[in-house]
């Protein structure tokens, strides 16, 4: 297969070569299409003469700079634009600007206020800057907004957040906006240095080559171009592979598991109280959900909440995690009390192995070394020990659920809320597991258990309210 695209390739170049040719035969005159072969001994002449690599040196250090200066400007403009309205609507006028005005009218503007050198960055860096900034801008306006809410209900710290969320969620973007600014770059530069006339560049030297009538040196100029060019995007995109997320062994989050080093303090939940809702109102539009619902899920029992689809289960979920404001009423026992949620959704993060899911939210709360031990016995319990370094995508639906499972029983707390549990489960899973991790990690609890299926009610429940 290799050898058949570069034998493809090979054929493309002579092909074109070769159309080449006919068409410098067909005008006859070398000032205005040279021939391959004249047009292959000036590149020759160029390049070995030092001041080439000077141009184009100066050249790529140009693009270089503009890519930097749009990238982080463009950046950091984007993360104050989602945090703050205001910013977003300030630099509204100025992107669409830039977007919006032709390149060669902002290089005669700056030509008049600029240094001949400097203009060709500058412009490079307005025709870049709004490609970042969309691109960066748009994929913090669509991080999962189930990934955020997770990290939230955990309590997860603010760095692992931007480090292990924020930043990862916007990759796609980044990546996307560099790959397309490392071509435009090299259009505005050199189109810049063609009307700013800096010293050295490759962009001037086309302007020469044209002035004297050298067009086998244009030809020359511009092929060189492309093809630095082409090498310029390639090293780009070759730099980016390396972010992009792929499997890995070990922790990217837990870096010392020996026993003596421990980092952080145990966390162990409180004494458990009873969760009460007192006349629990909640409505979403005209839709009543809940209206003066009264219910006391008791400490250290397991009480299975069940009733017809829609009728506002994972909405009382919700609402004792204070992810759900409620219209009225109370919710008692929840003050200062750590919770856990399973939620229906997985909700794992793609890019962490599934080791690192867990100890996301971990990390702070245990010892290296008791985290490291409480996972890989989770796993165990749950059949996942082979699969513990494995990415969300390489594992089949149930063993994700299995893999959020151990994630929610394992964060020490003191409410435990279980959506839908066991779903995705086969029944000899579920009669292995289910059990085994109750009275592991459920002892002292209260646990709030949603289910549609009255044989999990019945078996792993101490008690059942319907709603």
């Amino acid at each position: 297969m290799k050898n058949t695209t570069i034998r493809n390739k090979l054929l493309i170049a002579a092909f074109w070569l070769l159309a080449w040719q006919i068409i410098a035969v067909i005008v006859g005159k070398e000032v205005l299409v040279p021939s391959p072969y004249n047009t292959f001994l000036s590149i020759v002449e160029l390049t070995g003469t030092g001041k080439f690599y000077m141009d184009a040196a100066a050249t790529i250090f140009r693009c270089v700079l503009g890519i930097a200066l749009s990238f982080t400007v463009g950046v950091i403009t984007s993360v104050l634009s989602y945090r703050s309205a205001f910013v977003r609507e300030l630099l509204s006028f100025p992107v669409l600007v830039f977007k919006s005005t032709p390149v060669i009218g902002i290089i005669l503007f700056l030509i008049l206020l600029l240094a001949s050198g400097q203009v060709p960055v500058c412009v490079c860096f307005l025709m870049c800057y709004p490609v970042v900034y969309t691109n960066v801008l748009s994929g913090l306006d669509n991080l999962d907004r189930e990934q955020l809410e997770m990290v939230k209900m955990y309590k997860v710290k603010g760095g692992l957040i931007m480090r292990r969320l924020y930043i990862p969620s916007v990759i796609p973007e980044i990546t996307a906006s560099l790959n397309l600014i490392a071509g435009l770059s090299w259009k505005t530069v050199v189109t810049a240095e063609v009307f700013a006339v800096p010293g050295f560049s490759m962009g001037y030297n086309l302007l020469n080559a044209k002035s004297y009538l050298e067009t086998e040196r244009l030809f020359a100029w511009i092929i060189a171009i492309v093809i630095l060019s082409i090498v310029f995007e390639k090293a780009i995109q070759r730099g980016l592979s390396f972010i992009a997320p792929r499997e890995y062994g070990g922790s990217r989050i837990i870096k010392n598991t020996s026993a003596a080093h421990r980092t952080a303090g145990t966390e162990t939940g409180s004494p458990g109280v009873d969760v009460e809702l007192v006349q629990l109102n909640k409505r979403f539009g005209e839709k009543a959900v809940l209206e003066n619902a009264n219910y006391r899920f008791k400490q250290d029992r397991t009480t299975a909440m069940m009733g017809p689809s829609g009728i506002g289960k994972t909405t009382v979920l919700r609402m004792i995690a204070g992810l759900e404001p409620y219209d009225g009423g109370e919710i008692r026992g929840t003050e200062g009390r750590r919770i856990s949620f399973l939620f229906q959704e997985d909700r794992l993060l793609p890019w962490l192995n599934i080791y690192d899911n867990i100890a996301l939210v971990l990390k702070g709360r245990l010892p290296a070394c008791e985290i490291d031990r409480d996972i890989k016995k989770a796993l165990e319990t749950l059949s996942l020990s082979d699969s513990m370094y494995k990415l969300p995508s390489q594992l089949s639906g149930g063993m994700k659920r299995r893999a959020a499972m151990a994630r929610a029983f394992l964060f020490p707390s003191d409410i435990l809320l279980l959506d839908e549990p066991y779903k995705g489960l086969d029944r000899e899973l579920k009669n292995s597991v289910a059990p085994a991790l109750l009275a592991e990690y459920a002892s002292g609890k209260t646990v709030i258990l949603v289910t549609h299926d009255p044989e999990e009610a019945e078996k792993y429940a101490d008690e059942t309210v319907r709603l």
